[in-house]
């Protein structure tokens, strides 16, 4: 009765993900005029049933679409948050090691200031500039990947 075509595929680029996902359900819950015809012939009622279940089956998709859909928000809302909370967590590390630099300097420990507030730099650049790569879909030679 119910024509199914399901089709997902996704692909990464770096930090980003593309999920893409199509399917097409025959919107024809019923069955044919003369199916029906048959049908009623044996028991009166049964367009009435035969509605309610299209209304259930409708209802039952539409309400399994808007799941997967609240799922892939709640899926993409908790990644922005850990990088942002990553993000937050390294630059308060980057401001106290610039910190403790700063106190060694007052301290008098010119050298081992220099060194650490020199080095606190230094590896607070190298993870801000990176290069991208130069395939951004080498984990998937094709681009596209089936699930």
């Amino acid at each position: 009765m119910a024509k199914h075509n399901r089709h997902i595929s996704a692909a990464k680029q770096g930090q980003l993900a593309r999920l893409e996902q199509s399917e097409v359900f025959d919107d024809n819950l019923l069955p044919d005029a003369a199916e029906i015809e048959k049908l009623h012939s044996i028991d009166p009622d049964i367009l009435t049933w035969l509605k309610s279940r299209a209304e259930k089956e409708q209802d039952f998709r539409h309400k399994g679409y808007t799941d997967r859909v609240k799922l892939v928000d709640e899926h993409n809302c908790r990644e922005h948050n850990t990088v942002r909370y990553g993000l937050t967590i390294y630059f308060v590390l980057v401001f106290m090691a610039g910190l403790a630099s700063f106190y060694l300097l007052m301290a008098g420990k010119n050298l081992q200031g220099s060194l650490f507030g020199g080095a606190a730099a230094i590896l607070a650049l190298a993870v801000l500039i990176r290069k991208p790569p130069k395939d951004p879909l080498a984990n998937n030679k094709q681009g596209q990947g089936q699930i």
